[in-house]
């Protein structure tokens, strides 16, 4: 009896080491990224989940997790309202008004000066490129960016120490453009293509979570 038992256990032990080998699997880059930790800012929300209602706000997170379970696990972390205003907005703005002033400096004095070609352009430029905005490469990247530092500094998004500010955009353009047009997570071995970049900056923007 003794020996059925032990056949029976092995048997069980043998089918959930297969059942675990079998499992749900995360992928590398989500591991690195879970492992990162605190150091690894921003984090892109839900990017792999269904859509979910963040009730305009918006957080830099530290885990691969949706916004309704970051808050859960943490209660006190201070959040800020999204952004009210998308970057085509600010196209339309731009487009309206050709002298809209906070629109009028350099992309190198606004977020520091890098190998990119659009150094030598005005925010205004970049938006109102004749591609229109773009959802990916370097021009989206930048856009985008453009976008959430107007929102910041004309008092479309309210900021609160440790989140989004001009600064930390700045930081992301010239992480982005120092690792060849990828953006490194600090402290870290992920990397983010342009599309994901984009992805957490239009988080940022308040659009639609993505799927």
């Amino acid at each position: 009896m003794n020996d059925d038992k032990s056949s029976a256990s092995a048997g069980t032990s043998e089918t959930t080491s297969e059942a675990r080998s079998h499992g749900p699997r995360v992928r590398l880059d989500r591991r690195a990224l879970l492992r990162a930790g605190a150091g690894a800012t921003p984090v892109l929300l839900t990017l792999a989940s269904s859509p979910v209602s963040a009730a305009n706000s918006c957080v830099v997170a530290s885990s691969f997790v949706s916004v309704a379970t970051f808050k859960s696990r943490n209660p006190t972390v201070t959040t800020v309202n999204c952004a009210t205003r998308t970057t085509e907005d600010w196209r339309n703005a731009c487009m309206s008004n050709t002298q809209l002033t906070c629109a009028k400096p350099l992309v190198s004095s606004t977020f520091g000066s890098t190998s990119s070609s659009y150094n030598s352009k005005t925010l205004r430029q970049v938006l109102c490129d004749p591609a229109g905005i773009s959802s990916s490469g370097e021009l989206g990247v930048l856009q985008h960016l453009i976008a959430l530092n107007l929102s910041v500094t004309q008092g479309f998004m309210r900021m609160s120490a440790g989140n989004v500010s001009p600064a930390y955009l700045g930081a992301v353009w010239c992480n982005y453009k120092n690792n060849g047009n990828q953006y490194r997570l600090p402290s870290s071995t992920v990397v983010w293509s342009s599309t994901q970049l984009i992805s957490w900056l239009r988080y940022q923007l308040n659009y639609s979570m993505p799927l």
